[in-house]
């Protein structure tokens, strides 16, 4: 998706040497890395207490926030959103049937689902 003819994602290094990326059509900003390997309640304490870019104001996007970077178009990842990986990421958002579940985004075909929060997937924070 283009925005004025520009892509819709901006890179941006900071000071520090962390790319971050501002999304044209949002205006949420998200960090270009990613951690894997985390349950549900290690994304939300790690994007919590992340220091990046020069902020510290980090947080798990909830899933509507998170499937925006979905790009059907695309496949493997379904994402233009520049260093996807064609992984599971969490949301912040506990799925309402279970307080023991929460929902991810699987970018390697844009599908959005629930699983335990014990399970470990990857995770990028978003600012506002």
């Amino acid at each position: 998706m283009s925005v004025f003819g520009q892509s819709r994602y901006l890179e941006t290094t900071a000071d520090d040497g962390k790319v971050v990326v501002t999304d044209a059509v949002t205006s949420y900003s998200w960090t270009k890395d990613f951690t894997t390997g985390l349950t549900w309640q290690q994304a939300l304490a790690h994007c919590e207490g992340l220091v990046y870019g020069g902020h510290s104001d980090w947080r798990l996007p909830n899933v509507n926030q998170l499937t925006d970077l979905i790009d059907l178009g695309r496949g493997s990842p379904a994402s233009a959103f520049p260093g996807t990986s064609s992984s599971l990421f969490w949301s912040s958002s506990t799925y309402l049937g279970s307080p023991t579940r929460g929902w991810y985004v699987r970018f390697d075909d844009g599908t959005v689902n629930d699983a335990l929060k014990s399970s470990t997937y990857s995770v990028r924070c978003v600012r506002m």
